[in-house]
């Protein structure tokens, strides 16, 4: 059975880098790390992470470097810079049921878990997305098994593993890594009421975490003392507490009406399940343990200031573990309720399916869409009538196949629809068109996107003059290159270098199609011709 699940994860993988290149990048997030990537490649420099030129020094450099080592083996390309979250989430998959197999002493119960986090919507939407938050989610799954390794096996070298894990968590997004860890590790400890413990190991691994974790933060700051304060008072202590400082205040309630809807269909036939068995009291140790670990890291999460979707990803592996473990040992006497729940969300996928033929703001292959139509009815109707398959592994293949149905859907509907993922791409294209072969600058007016030197080379210069978004900091910078690239309307002569280059004619200008320059410069744009995308206008 080993072997079989290593097949699927073999095949998996291959679905998720097909045509993976194939949609362009997307604002604002994606853009930026692939553009920090990028310059990170084309710098050789891992240690100070820059964005269109500026030091960006928001989080620790490993997401980066992962991205910059894509575009070194696979070329400047989107292909490139989303290649290791393909595989980031594949290790999820193969870690999680290393740690059923290992933990639950039940292989099927491995499986489970890792086919069920694998049908999780907040899964792969972290890995079709480029961002911290699936690389943190890895080394976040892989501390816990190493834990595990030490509690089950008693291998100490294993301990050591473990602190290296959560230093690189640690140089992937700062103090957060550690929560969703020590959180498991503690809900362990209280069910298998365990008392702490300190030995030699222990002490020299929390020395070994200390020094990997405070690497990178001790060489920046010997080099520029001020990124101390900025640490510890801006990205630390103002995105728990004062998120609306980045523009990411939820309210507490977020995670808790969220979080739900992240883990379907598979919620509702598990809760339903466990209100029919009325079993969960007597649920073994390690299920409540995963059950306690997910409603701990869910109110803890919810605590916080700042509040994005993706941040709550560290939830769903124990969650998935936790699910994996109700459904193979007491999901018998709820068939009906298991069949019933996925009918339900294969019909949502077909009908979701013909949408995508039908609605005429979108484009989409329809040929493709009927094809996805005619294979998930029939496999529905195989699985559901005509095999003689076990009840759990009918569900785990119609959960499993259908996000393979998704995934094909997500490439094939990003690449043609690139305006409603939010990808300038086909402006980029248009501009490198009309302006071939030419020396010209791009103007981006009041507004930052990160993805435009990454098709138009160094050309860039960010007009900031009211939208935080275009708001650079350029506090840390010891040159005036920086100058080049930016452009701060607020700051004494900017305004007269931002006529001289409106009044160059082969430059372009970007703009928001909603917003407009200022009433003094508008006379500039006469001698413009202008082209109208859905969300931006160029004009040239």
């Amino acid at each position: 059975m080993t072997k079989k699940f290593y097949v699927v994860l073999i095949l998996l993988f291959a679905l998720l880098t097909l045509g993976l290149g194939s949609w362009g990048l997307t604002e604002s997030s994606e853009a930026r790390y692939a553009e920090i990537g990028r310059e990170m490649a084309m710098s050789n420099d891992f240690i100070h992470p820059s964005l269109l030129g500026i030091g960006h020094y928001h989080k620790p450099p490993i997401t980066y470097a992962i991205t910059a080592i894509g575009y070194k083996v696979f070329g400047f390309n989107e292909f490139g810079a989303r290649f290791f979250m393909s595989l980031a989430l594949i290790l999820q998959l193969l870690l999680i049921f290393k740690i059923g197999r290992l933990w639950f002493k039940d292989e099927k119960i491995g499986i489970a878990a890792a086919l069920i986090y694998f049908s999780f919507p907040i899964a792969l939407i972290a890995a079709r997305n480029l961002t911290t938050d699936a690389y943190l989610a890895t080394f976040i799954i892989w501390s816990i098994y190493l834990w595990l390794q030490v509690k089950v096996n008693n291998k100490k070298a294993y301990l050591y593993l473990f602190y290296i894990a959560l230093g690189l968590g640690f140089l992937t997004k700062g103090p957060v890594a550690f929560l969703p860890t020590a959180l498991f590790i503690l809900c362990y400890k209280i069910i298998y009421k365990e008392k702490p413990k300190l030995s030699i190991h222990s002490i020299s691994g929390l020395i070994l975490l200390l020094v990997l974790s405070v690497s990178w933060f001790a060489t920046i700051v010997a080099e520029k003392p001020a990124l101390w304060d900025y640490f510890i008072q801006e990205q630390i202590i103002a995105r728990t507490v004062a998120a609306e400082t980045f523009h990411r205040a939820k309210p507490i309630w977020f995670y808790l009406v969220f979080a739900p809807l992240l883990c379907l269909p598979w919620l509702v036939p598990i809760v339903l399940n466990l209100y029919k068995e009325k079993s969960i009291i007597s649920l073994n140790r390690e299920t409540k343990t995963c059950g306690y670990s997910a409603l701990a890291i869910l109110i803890t999460y919810s605590l916080f200031s700042s509040k994005l979707i993706l941040y709550i990803l560290p939830l769903y592996p124990v969650l998935a573990l936790f699910f994996g473990t109700i459904f193979i040992k007491h999901s018998e006497t709820s068939k009906k309720i298991y069949l019933i729940s996925f009918k339900g969300a294969y019909i949502l996928l077909g009908l979701i399916i013909i949408a995508l033929i039908i609605m005429p703001m979108i484009s989409f292959n329809i040929w493709l869409a009927l094809f996805l139509l005619i294979s998930a009815l029939t496999t529905a109707y195989y699985l559901f009538y005509k095999s003689a398959f076990a009840f759990r592994f009918k569900i785990l293949t119609l959960s499993t196949v259908a996000y393979c149905f998704v995934i094909i859907i997500h490439t094939s509907f990003s690449a043609q629809n690139s305006f409603v993922i939010n990808s300038p791409k086909p402006q980029y294209e248009f501009i490198k068109t009309e302006r071939a072969d030419t020396d010209y600058k791009v103007l981006i007016y009041d507004n930052l996107l990160s993805s435009a030197p990454f098709y138009l080379d160094e050309r860039i210069i960010t007009i900031y003059d009211t939208n935080f978004e275009a708001k650079r900091d350029t506090r840390f910078e010891k040159t005036d290159v920086w100058k080049q690239s930016y452009l701060p309307l607020n700051e004494e002569g900017q305004m007269k270098r931002l006529k001289e280059l409106l009044n160059d004619k082969n430059n372009v200008l970007l703009i928001k199609t909603k917003k407009s320059l200022p009433e003094e410069l508008t006379y500039l744009l006469e001698k413009f011709k202008s082209k109208e995308f859905k969300k931006w206008t160029v004009y040239y």
